[in-house]
Order: structure tokens, then sequence, then C-alpha cells
């Protein structure tokens, strides 16, 4: 917080959305959680989770993904159904909540080189892309293929394991693979 002309303390937007959080989280402080814009001025990836119950933050287009177009509200469903130990649906929710964040963050992270872990030198569209076709080669998730559950991490020689954990850090901890995309003090 910095001081103000009158004597008191104005917040700045980090100490307003780390009050914000505090609060939501129920740590008494005395003041109501930060929400709306203040929120959304942030430049940090979202989890899958928060994509999931926050339809209002999606781009208005109808998104394609692994070369599937459905409406934004199928995509949703498919972030809120539990995966029930399917690799491709555990896959496919960390892969929806990264196209969502390529698609809304403004940061330069996103065309960064990744500094640590198995994806070292390439960007999180590049992982994201590898993703893509590993899911293609799996169908368990596409509409109609009778609940075939996808048991396996490894499609079309790839490591899908390794795909879904990166995936997952960008959408969860951006600074767990070396981006900098200004928030990674959450």
């Amino acid at each position: 917080m910095t001081d103000d002309t009158n004597g008191g303390f104005k917040p700045t937007r980090r100490s307003v959305l780390r009050l914000g959080a505090m609060s939501a989280l129920g740590i008494g402080i005395g003041i109501p959680a930060v929400s709306g814009s203040v929120a959304a001025t942030i430049d940090c990836p979202k989890t899958p989770g928060y994509w999931a119950n926050h339809p209002e933050t999606w781009p208005d287009k109808d998104l394609t993904i692994a070369g599937e177009e459905e409406s934004n509200s199928y995509w949703q469903g498919i972030l809120l159904d539990p995966p029930k130990g399917d690799k491709a649906k555990i896959m496919l929710k960390h892969y929806i909540a990264t196209v969502l964040n390529l698609r809304t963050l403004q940061s330069g992270c996103t065309s960064a080189e990744i500094k640590y872990g198995y994806y070292e030198g390439y960007t999180i569209e590049q992982v994201k892309n590898m993703a893509g076709t590993w899911l293609r080669h799996t169908s368990s998730w596409q509409s109609g293929q009778n609940g075939r559950k996808q048991t396996s991490w490894y499609a079309a020689d790839m490591d899908g394991e390794k795909l879904k954990d990166t995936l997952d850090a960008f959408n969860n901890n951006p600074a767990s693979l070396g981006l900098d995309c200004g928030c990674d003090d959450r």
C-alpha cells in the first residue's frame, strides 16, 4: 500500500487483489472481496477450474479444440465433467484452459521460451500444439465414441503426461516454467 496525501493508505492494485483474495477465502480482514474489472486487469493464466466457473470471461467466438469446433458451453461442460481417470479428458481440461489463456493474455509470456522442465526451449504455444496432436490421436473425449476411456498417456509416440504437466504448470504457475507473466507471486 502507498501513502496518500491525506496521511492514510491508498491501496495499490496488487494489495487490493491480495486483500480481496484473503476476503474471498474467508479470512476476516474487514473488507469485501474484490471482483470484476480489478481482477480482470491482471495478466495471468487461469486454471481449468477458473474457466469452468467463469464463462462470462470467455472470448465471444466459439472455440476449435484439437480440430473440433463446438460451442463455448460444450467446452465448459467438459471442464465441469469429472474425467474419471480418462487421460484424454484430463489433457483436454488443461488444453482448453491453455487455449483460453493464450487468447486472453496480453503479456509476452505466451511467446517466450520455457526455461525449465521437459519442454525447455519451446514456447507454450508449441507445447499446446503438440498436446493437440496427442488429443487428435485419442478419441475418448470426442462425442459419439461410446465411452471408450484413454487409459494410457502414450499416443502417437508421444508422452501425453509430460505435455499435460507442462500445460498444467502454465495454467497454474507459469513461473515454474521460467515464464514471466507478471503474476508469479500468486
